[in-house]
């Protein structure tokens, strides 16, 4: 009996080993961009707290299975270091879709699955005493305006269609609202998970001078997204984590916001 016992722990223990070196150590990689609450800080050292998002991907990736390294990279070397394999892991957003050499969970009729995605929330804030109508469509609002974004802004080609002049120096989402403070931008148009994700940092540290537009510049979805080869190799445990995120991986980000946002 006690053989018995011994024998099935082993097998659990040797199962679970085979797991882990079956997906062994992702390198998942993010902006190199200070953007609370998501991402907090710069550089190749990775602060602790270390945002909503970093704490995240680190549940995501132990859903699957898997040990974590973290990469902060120029946003705009994410996508070609995933699909070069430098890194297994990367966000993205619907602009991803049907890039070579980036794969995103997908449903049963083959289009991005939004199930097993975070969702996007672009808006836009704007100086109080500029006085917006909170419910202005921002899309009406940027034209002929310099409008502040992160340095590699997926949707900078819809605000300039808008005819909006882009401001994309302020690398970090504190100097884009500095910058709007003093007047060098007439607004800044951040992605957000949720609507309200920055509107504590905003009350706390502009004082009521800054306002979100209620509308949103557009809503779509946030998927981590791997290369061909690295799903090809670990395609069970990348399928884990992905239903992880349809299933408790959204109720676990949305927490992990609120120990940022509300304290």
């Amino acid at each position: 009996m006690k053989w018995k016992a011994f024998t099935a722990t082993a097998l659990l223990a040797l199962a679970a080993h085979n797991v882990h070196a079956a997906c062994g150590t992702i390198r998942f990689a993010y902006p190199d961009q200070h953007r609370p609450p998501y991402w907090l800080g710069n550089g190749a050292t990775v602060p602790e707290p270390a945002g909503a998002s970093v704490e995240w991907i680190r549940e995501f990736a132990a859903s699957g299975g898997c040990a974590i390294e973290l990469v902060r990279l120029p946003v705009m070397r994410l996508r070609s270091a995933l699909a070069g394999g430098t890194v297994d892991f990367i966000p993205v957003d619907i602009t991803a879709d049907g890039q070579p050499g980036i794969v995103i969970p997908r449903d049963a009729q083959g289009k991005p699955d939004t199930k097993r995605a975070a969702t996007l929330f672009v808006a836009a804030f704007v100086r109080a005493k500029d006085g917006y109508a909170r419910d202005l469509d921002p899309l009406e609002m940027v034209r002929g305006k310099r409008i502040g974004v992160m340095y590699g802004a997926t949707y900078s080609g819809l605000l300039e269609k808008a005819g909006a002049i882009l401001d994309q120096g302020a690398s970090a989402v504190p100097s884009n609202f500095d910058k709007l403070m003093l007047g060098r931008v007439d607004a800044f148009i951040v992605p957000m998970i949720a609507a309200s994700d920055l509107d504590k940092y905003v009350a706390d540290h502009y004082k009521g001078q800054l306002v979100r537009l209620e509308k949103p510049v557009l809503k779509s979805y946030l998927w981590v997204a791997t290369n061909p080869a690295y799903y090809e190799a670990h395609r069970h445990e990348v399928d884990t984590a992905w239903n992880w995120v349809g299933s408790a991986g959204n109720k676990r980000l949305n927490m992990l916001l609120r120990k940022y946002t509300e304290n």
